[in-house]
């Protein structure tokens, strides 16, 4: 790692302690009240980093029945799988009506009405279709992933440098060929751009499956709905920065990818 490298993570690292420092100190000192129990932040809505910490133990030893890295896996599988499925029919579409004017003429009005459905919306419709299960989640996600690569990789498709393409059939290319070697190469750019916002979107909704499946749904929506429920801060902290640290590892697992499969540009060859 370089010296830059260090000096931010140095930052990070020096944001994250004044920050817990902060939230254990405020929420452990009585405010100058005559009012009893009052804090400068109530530990009662937000519970404190050292009970957070401790729940987090308990959640995760084999005291309880369903452990927080059970609830955090059956998260992180739905995630995935309605990520990779979006993903996969998004950019396929993008590019078929990308390249394809009178297709995407035709199915325009479509895309925008079922686009234009708020997504909290669909959940009792496909509750009601597919369960609480894994499946429903894995919907719900592709619900959402679904659109936002589809139009990234569809603009991207259109955007493609007309002269690249004019080069290529000068040289003898075919359709096909073209496609591989200019236009998809090109579309991916836009493609990853929609990646990172993707995975977060992905894993909200599974997260709102969650919580109208319950324990049947599993996952760590249902610890905040059971936490909600018992009025249990610290237990809906754990999920929160749960929740917080799996989407930073996904998104950095992307843009690893993202560098490699793109390292062609000059942007990534600077790295």
């Amino acid at each position: 790692m370089t010296r830059d490298h260090w000096e931010v993570l140095c930052w990070r690292l020096a944001i994250l302690v004044a920050v817990l420092g902060a939230w254990e100190y405020l929420t452990g000192i009585k405010a100058i009240s005559k009012t009893p129990g009052l804090y400068w932040i109530d530990p009662f809505f937000i519970s404190r980093p050292s009970a957070i910490a401790r729940r987090f133990l308990y959640l995760a030893s084999a005291e309880v029945r369903l452990t927080i890295w059970a609830m955090a896996l059956s998260t992180v599988q739905s995630t995935v799988w309605g990520f990779l499925v979006g993903i996969s029919t998004g950019f396929v579409a993008g590019l078929v009506l990308g390249r394809n004017d009178r297709l995407a003429r035709i199915f325009e009005p479509y895309i925008i009405a079922f686009n234009s459905l708020p997504r909290i919306a669909l959940v009792p419709l496909i509750t009601m279709i597919f369960g609480f299960g894994l499946l429903a989640k894995i919907v719900l996600a592709w619900t959402i992933v679904f659109f936002i690569v589809f139009f990234n990789t569809f603009q991207g498709a259109r955007s493609v440098d007309a002269d690249l393409i004019h080069s290529a059939r000068f040289l003898g290319a075919s359709e096909g060929q073209i496609m591989r070697t200019v236009v998809i190469p090109s579309a991916l750019a836009w493609t990853f751009a929609s990646l990172t916002p993707s995975i977060s979107f992905a894993l909200i909704g599974v997260v709102v499956g969650e919580f109208i499946g319950g324990e049947s749904g599993g996952g760590l929506g249902y610890l905040i709905i059971q936490s909600l429920g018992t009025l249990n801060a610290a237990d809906m902290m754990v999920a929160l920065l749960v929740l917080g640290v799996i989407g930073i590892v996904m998104a950095l697992g992307i843009k690893q990818v993202e560098s490699r499969l793109l390292r062609w540009r000059p942007e990534y060859q600077k790295r």
